[in-house]
């Protein structure tokens, strides 16, 4: 029989260079997703079909992060940390078999249902359109050939998490490139022939790459996939998944929420929405995703030791990393927003009004920016050691602050509001979240976190006073001179002051990169 699969042990150095890692080719994934942007709003600009390509996709994207998404990812990771180094590999590609077949069977069975419901479903998730056939019909079509590409996503995301409880980040971090090179070829080369539907069956084709790029691994591992359905360890994997997938239906309705919402506005306003969206997750995917990911299975082995004192530690540093990178992305954000909008998206259908209006929705995201990117760590704490629970009560408190603000917002900041919300839902979020794990914990390195926090806001505050300085001095400049030269600016300017006011993150980073 073969040996089992080796799981490796992990420190901060690790940890931090296997960030770099991810980070690096989400970053790759983002840039080029900002390319992919640029030539989605060059051919369709705020177009009302863009709108309903965007309604399109909130059931199936729904059915992906509740089913086989977060959900099923944050509760697959912490029972495989107990599986891999207790059974044989016949043992664990039986249980990974079962998870795969039991959720292709549900996704594909809802997916069907979805289908046969679609133009109802789009009524509900989008009442503005009610009033446009064309548009709901639209909405509808493309609905039911975006539910393909759920189908396969579910697949390739059992195969993700396993490759990520085994430590191997590179192949899941290359994915996503895989599928946004597909949705470039949409709007490229298929979309002046297809029009929208272009876009989406560049995504299908996408979806498939995300898949088929990890299966090396599994060649070179062995991997076998079973026809079973049952396996001793499911029952254990529902009981972490109930809680789990109520807590992401719970996120998955505020992700619908500019929808609802946006719809209720004039035409273009999901779309500006969306674009400011994509832009605020450049920077917290490559910072809050990348250390989110890299650092979970970490938490889960300490957890699976009940080693308190060690999670207490990690997490601290993992959450004190995120939020002195965050912070100042988020004042970068603020005050360079525009130009940086202009950069990536202002040519053909996307004019000038149309870069006012994303950015009116970016300067809430900026605030976004720091609480999701947080959540990212603060979340998966709890996850780690199996409590799905409480992250679904702060999800829900979340929402229902989300919900609310938003819509009694919306008719004083229009599509600002759905931004401000959907950043302060998180925020209430991430303050439950330490709250309940200083209780538990018995503390969370609190003393160093606000020293950390007062650093990271007074170097923030400097690098904004700085690139605010930079635009008064050169009123002239272009928008490239201003958005680049900003960037370069401010950065310097942080790291410096950062250094100055001896941030022990900024300093350490770089040794823990070079440790081997």
């Amino acid at each position: 029989m073969n040996r089992p699969i080796k799981q490796p042990s992990a420190n901060s150095s690790q940890v931090a260079r296997s960030t770099v890692l991810v980070a690096s080719l989400l970053a790759a994934d983002k840039l080029i997703g900002v390319v992919r942007e640029a030539a989605v709003g060059r051919a369709f600009g705020m177009s009302q079909a863009l709108d309903a390509y965007f309604a399109a996709f909130e059931i199936p994207e729904g059915l992906n992060v509740i089913v086989t998404g977060a959900a099923l990812t944050t509760s697959l990771i912490p029972l495989l940390n107990h599986i891999i180094p207790r059974a044989d590999p016949d043992a664990l590609w039986r249980f990974v078999s079962s998870v795969l077949n039991w959720v292709l069977l549900v996704v594909g069975i809802a997916s069907i249902g979805a289908a046969v419901f679609a133009r109802p479903i789009i009524l509900m998730v989008a009442p503005g359109f009610a009033d446009d056939a064309a548009q709901v019909a639209l909405a509808t079509r493309l609905m039911r050939l975006v539910l393909i590409q759920t189908l396969v996503f579910s697949a390739s995301t059992i195969v993700t998490g396993t490759l990520q409880a085994h430590r191997h980040f590179l192949l899941p971090a290359l994915a996503p490139l895989c599928y946004t090179l597909g949705r470039i070829v949409g709007v490229v080369v298929l979309a002046p022939r297809m029009g929208i539907f272009g876009l989406a069956w560049g995504g299908l084709g996408g979806a498939v790459a995300h898949l088929v790029i990890k299966l090396p691994w599994l060649i070179h591992h062995d991997a076998h996939w079973t026809r079973t359905l049952y396996h001793p360890e499911l029952p254990n994997l529902l009981r972490l998944m109930g809680p789990r997938m109520l807590g992401m239906g719970a996120t998955y309705v505020s992700f619908v929420l500019p929808t609802i919402l946006g719809s209720q506005l004039p035409p273009g306003a999901i779309s500006s929405y969306e674009y400011a969206w994509k832009l605020m997750q450049l920077p917290e995917t490559v910072l809050g995703t990348a250390l989110g990911i890299v650092v979970f299975p970490t938490l889960a082995h300490i957890a699976e030791q009940r080693d308190h004192v060690g999670l207490r530690q990690t997490f601290s540093w993992a959450l004190r990393l995120i939020l002195t990178l965050s912070v100042p992305a988020g004042v970068g954000l603020l005050v360079l927003g525009r130009p940086l909008t202009a950069i990536f998206l202002q040519r053909g259908a996307f004019d000038a009004a149309a870069t006012e209006r994303v950015y009116w929705a970016l300067q809430f995201l900026a605030l976004g920016l720091v609480t999701h990117s947080a959540l990212e760590v603060v979340a998966r704490l709890f996850y780690a050691q199996r409590d799905m629970w409480t992250p679904f009560w702060a999800a829900l408190g979340g929402l229902i602050l989300n919900a609310g603000l938003g819509w009694a917002l919306l008719p004083a900041l229009a599509h600002g509001a759905i931004a401000l919300s959907n950043s302060l839902g998180a925020g209430l979020q991430v303050l439950v979240l330490l709250a309940v794990a200083h209780r538990r914990l018995g503390g969370v390195k609190e003393r160093a976190l606000i020293k950390s926090l007062a650093r990271t806001g007074l170097a923030s505050l400097g690098m904004g006073a700085v690139v605010i300085g930079f635009r008064v001095l050169m009123p002239t400049a272009g928008t490239l001179t201003i958005g680049v030269g900003g960037l370069a600016l401010g950065g310097t300017t942080y790291v410096l002051v950062a250094l100055l006011l001896g941030s022990d993150e900024i300093r350490e980073l770089p040794r823990l990169l070079r440790r081997t």
